[in-house]
C-alpha cells in the first residue's frame, strides 16, 4: 500500500567544508569533503586512482581507450582511502566503428575511463559539464546508503548540471563488483557518455582463480544523435518503435560497412577491432557489461568457455557456459583460461535481432547493420592475421530471457528475507496516445521528472508526498528494516530489463502470464542481483529490506522506454529521509539549473 508520511520540516546545517583538491589520487586516508558546485571555465585533466594508471590510444580512430591494459586488483590498504576523479565531460567527434559522429565522451574517451576503488573507500568526482546543455551522471549499481543525493539521477535525486557548471560526487562505496556510470539526463548515455567502475573486494573469494583483469562493454551505436532520434520518436503520428541502431561495439569499437553510408558522411573502412592480449597458461577476469539502450547481446569467445563468478556485485557458485545472453545494464565477471593453442581468436557480442523490433515503420531500419560485433582475442606471440575461428554451436533461447537463475545461486547462500511488510503490484506497459506517440508506463501512469525539484529534495524541504502529481509515480513503504515485495508484471510485447536503485535484490521468481506463480518461487538460494529481465508478457517477483532511506528509480532500461515514462520513484523510509541533511551544494547546483532553465526541460 501506498502511505503518506507525518509533515516534519528537516533542520538544515551545513557540513564540514575542507574543498578537494585536484590531483591524481593517492593511498591517503580519507577526510571530510563537502561537495561543490562552481562555474567551470578551464580545461581540467584526468585524475588517476593511482599513479599507475594511464590511458592508452587504441590506433586509427583518434579516441583513447583504457579499456585494452590488464589490470590487477588495488594494493590493499590498512584503512579505506579517499580517492579523487575529474570528469570532463565534452562533444568529440570519433569514429568508433569507421563512421564519424559527434560523441558524448568524458575527457575526450568513448567509453569513459575506468574508474577504479577498493570497498570501504571514499570516491570524490568532480564533474565538470561542458556539453552545452544538462547533465547528471548516475553510478549504476552503487546504493548510496545515506548519500541518496548523490545516486545522480536527474529529477529524482538531484537537479541536472548546467553547462559550464561543475558538481562534485561524495559517496563511500561499502560494497564491491562491476558497476558503471553513465549520464542519467534525458537520453545522453545512447551519445555515449559512460563508463566502468570497479570496486575490488580486499577479500575477493576468487583472487587466486585468475592472474588479471579486462573490462568489455558491449553497446548498440547509432550513426544520427540522440537529439535528431529523439525528436523522431516523439514526433505525433510516428507509426515506428525506438530506434533502431546503425551497428554494434565491443568495448567502443566495431567494424561498418562504409559502402552503406550516406553519401556526403565521412566513414573509414576496416576500422580496428577490439583486441585483448593475453598470455598462454594465464587466467582472466573479465568483466562484462552491456551499456547499450536496445540491445540483448550474446557474449562469447571462440574455442573459450566462460566460468561465471560474479553477478551484479555478488560473488555466485561458478557455472561454466558457452554463451552468456546479457540484458542493457546487467554485469558479470567470467574467468577465462588461455589454455589453447597460440593464435588469434574471434570475441563476439551478438545482437540478438529477435529482441528487437524492426517493423518497417521504425524510420531509420538499416539493412546493413552486422548484429555480430566482434573483438579479438590475441594471444602473446601470435601474427597479426584475423582470426579464421567459429563460434560455439550452442543454441539460445529466442525469447530474451536471462540466464536461468537456478545457475546464479550465490557462493554465500543467502534466503530471501521473510515476513514481508509492503508488496506493490506494478504493471508495465506500452501505451499510444491520439496523436500516437508512444509511452512507457508504470499502472497506466508515465514518469515525468521534474527537474527543477527533484523528488528527495522536494520530501526533505518538508512536502507532503501526497502533493506530488500523479505522474510521479510515488511508491512510499516506511517500515524500517520491513521487507519489501514487488510483483511487476510486463503487459507489453517487449521484454523490459528493469533496474533498481538503491539495492539490489533477491530474486523470488519469474515466469509467463499476467499473474505470478508461487510455484515458481524460490526462497532458499535466489539470485541477488540489482537489473532483471521481465519476459514480454511475463512476470518478476524481487525482494529487498527496506534499510536505505532515499529516493530510488525503478525502470525499464530499455533507455527509450525510460524517457518515455516506465519508470516508478520508491520513497523509502520516508520519515527517517525528511530528517537527512542535504548538502548545501546539492541545494545549489538546484539554484543554478532554475536560474539559468525557463522550462523543466
Amino acid at each position: 500500500m501506498t502511505t503518506k508520511p507525518t509533515n516534519t520540516k528537516p533542520t538544515t546545517t551545513k557540513p564540514t567544508t575542507t574543498k578537494p583538491t585536484t590531483t591524481k589520487s593517492t593511498t591517503t586516508k580519507s577526510t571530510t569533503t563537502k561537495s561543490t558546485t562552481t562555474k567551470s571555465t578551464t580545461n581540467a585533466k584526468t585524475s588517476s586512482t593511482t599513479s599507475k594508471t594511464s590511458l592508452l590510444p587504441t590506433e586509427g580512430n583518434g579516441q583513447i581507450n583504457n579499456l585494452f591494459k590488464p589490470f590487477v586488483p588495488l594494493p590493499i590498504t590498512p584503512q579505506p582511502v579517499t580517492r579523487y576523479y575529474e570528469l570532463r565531460l565534452v562533444k568529440t567527434t570519433l569514429s568508433p566503428d569507421g563512421f564519424s559522429r559527434t560523441v558524448l565522451t568524458v575527457n575526450g574517451q568513448f567509453p569513459a575511463p575506468i574508474l577504479r576503488a577498493n570497498e570501504g573507500d571514499r570516491i570524490i568526482v568532480k564533474v565538470i559539464n561542458a556539453l552545452g546543455r544538462p547533465s547528471g551522471i548516475h553510478w549504476h549499481g552503487l546504493f548510496q546508503n545515506g548519500t541518496t543525493w548523490y545516486d545522480g539521477a536527474t529529477g529524482i535525486s538531484q537537479c541536472p548540471i548546467p553547462d559550464g557548471s561543475s558538481f562534485v560526487y561524495n559517496f563511500t562505496v561499502n560494497q564491491s563488483g562491476t558497476y558503471w556510470y553513465h549520464a542519467h539526463y534525458v537520453v545522453q548515455y545512447v551519445d555515449g557518455l559512460f563508463g566502468p567502475l570497479i570496486i575490488h573486494d580486499p577479500k575477493d573469494p576468487y583472487k587466486n582463480e585468475y592472474d588479471f583483469e579486462y573490462v568489455v562493454t558491449m553497446n548498440d551505436w547509432h550513426h544520427l544523435t540522440t537529439d535528431i532520434l529523439l525528436a523522431v520518436k516523439k514526433e505525433p503520428g510516428y507509426k515506428g518503435q525506438t530506434p533502431v541502431p546503425d551497428a554494434a561495439l565491443i568495448s567502443g569499437l566495431g567494424r561498418y560497412n562504409c559502402t552503406a553510408a550516406p553519401q556526403g558522411s565521412i566513414c573509414i573502412p576496416n576500422a580496428p577491432l577490439a583486441t585483448y592480449s593475453v598470455q598462454k597458461g594465464k587466467k582472466y577476469r573479465f568483466r562484462l557489461i552491456n551499456t547499450s539502450s536496445n540491445a540483448f547481446f550474446i557474449f562469447s569467445i571462440d574455442n573459450h568457455p566462460l566460468k561465471i563468478i560474479e553477478v551484479e556485485g555478488t560473488p555466485i557458485q561458478p557455472v561454466t557456459v558457452n554463451l552468456l545472453p546479457i540484458n542493457i545494464a546487467q554485469r558479470y565477471s567470467v574467468i577465462v583460461e588461455a589454455n589453447k593453442p597460440i593464435g588469434n581468436y574471434f570475441i563476439r557480442a551478438t545482437l540478438a535481432k529477435e529482441c528487437m523490433d524492426t517493423n518497417p515503420f521504425t524510420f531509420n531500419v538499416n539493412s546493413s547493420i552486422n548484429y555480430n560485433a566482434t573483438g579479438i582475442l590475441k594471444y602473446q606471440g601470435s601474427d597479426n592475421s584475423s582470426p579464421n575461428t567459429q563460434p560455439f554451436k550452442d543454441i539460445i533461447d529466442p525469447q530474451c530471457l536471462d540466464i536461468d537463475a537456478k545457475l546464479l545461486k550465490p557462493l554465500k547462500i543467502s534466503p530471501a528475507p521473510i515476513g514481508v511488510t509492503d508488496t506493490f503490484v506494478m504493471v508495465a506497459t506500452l501505451f499510444s496516445t491520439a496523436e500516437r506517440v508512444t509511452f512507457g508506463a508504470i499502472d497506466d501512469s508515465s514518469f515525468k521528472p521534474n527537474f527543477k525539484s527533484p523528488t528527495a529534495i522536494y520530501l526533505t524541504d518538508g512536502n507532503d508526498i501526497g502533493e506530488l502529481p500523479a505522474n510521479q509515480n510515488i511508491y512510499s513503504y516506511d517500515h524500517k528494516n520491513g521487507v519489501v515485495q514487488i510483483e511487476l508484471i510486463n503487459d507489453s510485447t517487449f521484454h523490459h530489463p528493469f533496474h533498481l536503485h538503491g539495492h539490489n535484490f533477491y530474486l523470488i521468481g519469474t515466469g509467463q502470464g499476467s499473474t505470478v506463480d508461487p510455484n515458481l518461487y524460490d526462497f532458499e538460494t535466489p539470485p541477488i542481483r540489482d537489473t532483471v529481465t521481465v519476459p514480454k508478457f511475463g512476470w518478476v517477483v524481487i525482494r529487498f529490506v527496506a534499510d536505505n532511506p532515499g529516493v530510488w528509480g525503478f525502470h525499464c532500461h530499455i533507455e527509450w522506454h525510460l524517457e518515455m515514462g516506465m519508470l516508478a520513484q520508491l520513497v523509502e523510509l520516508p520519515s527517517i529521509l525528511r530528517l537527512q541533511k542535504v548538502p548545501a551544494a546539492v541545494k545549489n547546483l538546484c539554484s543554478q539549473y532554475n536560474s539559468s532553465n525557463s522550462t523543466n526541460f
